[in-house]
């Protein structure tokens, strides 16, 4: 900011020294400021964009950090806590109660895989591997099933099958069995709709589906291993491609989460 003010200083000097050297028109002047002034504003505009930017960016590195330190300290706590109480004569190191700490152990394993799969995902997006892909071939290799139209789409293979995984996993996990895929064409754009039959989301939940570690239903993903971290990676990989996928849903009325393509 202080550079910029000697620069203004510097620049309002010259036009003053070029108006006295010049006798220029009065007009002149006036638009050279004005230009001066126009310039100015422009400048302060992104300076003050660039700042809520980088501010931005460091809200969700600490969010992003506090949300990794939860997640890994509630399985920690219940791990150390029964060690130390099995270890001081508390309690007796059952099976039952070991295999709690086993399967506290196995949920870290799985957070800490979700992490590296996020992490390589967000890496090597810029390193798309585009090929003219049918959605109806690519959704029945993952799903088995679906019912629809052939649709061409220029993507990544390998990462829409990763895609349409977490998007079947998500469906499985909270719905009652039954998913229904349907591929259609709408105007420039191909489409994968997946419905599952399951709980649904709140509408004060369904804005935030898709970001990091957010869970609807915290209680019935910690019994399936989730953390959250599916969705957030489909919304990746699918906005690397120059798609967007959205989410409908309602309490009880299961989910629909639809991914739209460009087509090729």
């Amino acid at each position: 900011m202080k550079q910029l003010l000697l620069g203004l200083i510097f620049l309002f000097a010259l036009a003053g020294l070029v108006f006295y050297n010049n006798m220029m028109h009065l007009a002149c002047v006036v638009s050279l400021f004005l230009a001066l002034a126009s310039g100015t504003m422009f400048t302060l505009y992104l300076n003050r964009r660039g700042a809520e930017k980088l501010a931005r960016q460091e809200e969700l590195r600490r969010q992003l950090t506090a949300d990794v330190a939860h997640e890994l300290r509630t399985p920690l706590t219940a791990v150390s806590t029964n060690l130390e109480a099995m270890a001081a004569g508390a309690l007796a190191p059952t099976t039952e109660r070991l295999n709690d700490c086993y399967g506290e152990i196995q949920r870290l394993g799985k957070l800490v895989a979700d992490l590296e799969s996020l992490a390589k995902t967000e890496s090597e997006l810029h390193r798309l591997t585009l090929e003219p892909v049918d959605l109806l071939d690519l959704v029945r290799e993952v799903f088995g099933t679906a019912s629809g139209e052939r649709v061409t789409v220029s993507a990544d293979r390998e990462r829409m099958l990763q895609v349409l995984t977490n998007l079947r996993s998500n469906a499985e996990k909270y719905g009652n069995g039954g998913i229904d895929v349907t591929v259609k064409s709408n105007g420039k754009y191909g489409e994968i709709a997946v419905r599952d039959d399951g709980i649904g989301i709140s509408a004060e939940d369904l804005p935030h589906v898709f970001e990091r570690f957010y869970r609807a239903d915290k209680s019935r993903t910690r019994s399936t291993g989730g953390a959250g971290i599916g969705l957030a990676i489909v919304a990746a990989i699918v906005a690397a491609h120059g798609g967007a996928v959205v989410a409908e849903s309602a309490l009880g009325e299961g989910s629909t989460f639809t991914v739209r393509l460009m087509r090729g």
